[in-house]
């Protein structure tokens, strides 16, 4: 029996007397799969390949199509690109190739009327024009938009439920919103003025809470004493929803949060931050779609239980309570715990333990060296 196929593979195809498309790509690197300067740090690690060569007299080896469910390509076409006609060929060759359930993207860092013919009646990500400081993000943010539509192409836009503070964050999350909206391409959910008539706040939270893809609490200082606020990222963990904190605490807290840790944080400074808070929500729902798929893929190729309970965050008191509750409830037993590499620490694993000598928290590369 042949070995199952990996989930998803990305390739990115550049010229190689391009270093602002070197650039660019080893930033998708970093982002997608690992970032190698942090050896510990939580990736999303999906498998990027380059294809560039070390001469521009020479095209790289074909992409190999069908060697995952699915295959991206993204082409970073600039100007040394478009003006050379063997890597023009190339890339035509690529969109020529492309199977289904695979798809490629071209990136128009040139004009899009520069594009090769096949490459220009695809849907392109547009950097023409963006500034060099952001042309990184923007191309990340579109790259991971297309990956969470691929992974589930029956989803409408990414929905952020916003959760905040009206007394000091409510100008912040409106400026939040109208760029998740106006700019990102993104849908929301703004909190309580959503909410039906008549409706129970913490019912239809706890309804709502498994079918949003991910919630942004911004953090602002009066955040943590709103009972509805805490009530919000506490539905959001135990209903398995990714979390991003925005935090913008400008003075003092009297008593912080406890259970707002174990997710992703960036700092509000002005608008300039926005295009990052789209990227940490956007890397949070790929995480979440693309890890759980990745992990049956891994039990497939090995023969192992697919049964394991799989969760695209690292296990915390909160969580393991949770689910060790479900668990129980049902009549089961704790046991393994998939979660993202790097492994928690040693301290961290203690403590897990101490609440349940029964639980197993694993990661990919743990399970694969077993």
């Amino acid at each position: 029996m042949s070995p199952a196929p990996s989930v998803l593979h990305v390739f990115i195809v550049w010229h190689p007397e391009s270093t602002t498309c070197g650039d660019l790509a080893r930033d998708m690197f970093r982002a997608l799969d690992a970032n190698p300067d942090i050896p510990a740090s939580r990736g999303l690690g999906i498998p990027v390949r380059f294809r560039t060569s070390s001469s521009a007299d020479a095209v790289p080896s074909p992409v190999p199509f069908g060697s995952a469910v699915h295959t991206v390509v993204f082409v970073l076409v600039d100007d040394e690109l478009a003006a050379d006609t063997q890597w023009r060929s190339y890339a035509e060759e690529l969109a020529a190739s492309c199977g289904a359930g695979d798809v490629v993207v071209p990136v128009a860092i040139t004009e899009t009327a520069n594009l090769p013919p096949k490459l220009a009646t695809l849907q392109a990500i547009r950097l023409h024009g963006v500034g060099a400081d952001d042309v990184s993000t923007a191309l990340l943010n579109g790259a991971m938009r297309d990956l969470c539509q691929l992974l589930d192409p029956d989803a409408a836009k990414v929905r952020v439920f916003l959760s905040h503070a009206k007394g000091d964050g409510l100008d912040l999350t409106t400026e939040v919103r109208r760029h998740l909206h106006e700019d990102a391409g993104l849908d929301d959910f703004f909190d309580a003025t959503d909410i039906p008539d008549g409706a129970t706040f913490a019912d239809y939270m706890k309804k709502c809470a498994g079918s949003l893809p991910v919630l942004l609490a911004v953090h602002t200082d009066s955040y943590s004493s709103r009972e509805w606020c805490r009530l919000e990222v506490l539905e959001a963990k135990r209903s398995h929803v990714p979390i991003v904190v925005l935090s913008a605490s400008v003075g003092r807290e009297a008593r912080s949060f406890p259970y707002m840790g174990n997710v992703p944080v960036v700092r509000w400074k002005d608008s300039s931050s926005l295009p990052h808070v789209v990227g940490l929500l956007l890397g949070e729902v790929l995480r979440d779609r693309f890890f759980p798929l990745r992990v049956a893929a891994i039990c497939a190729q090995m023969g192992l239980d697919a049964e394991a309970d799989v969760f695209p965050f690292p296990p915390e008191l909160v969580t393991v309570l949770t689910h060790r509750a479900e668990v129980i409830a049902t009549g089961g037993k704790v046991g393994r715990y998939l979660y993202p590499d790097p492994p928690l620490g040693t301290e961290e694993l203690m403590l897990l333990l101490a609440l349940d000598a029964d639980l197993d928290p694993v990661t990919p590369t743990m399970l694969m060296a077993q």
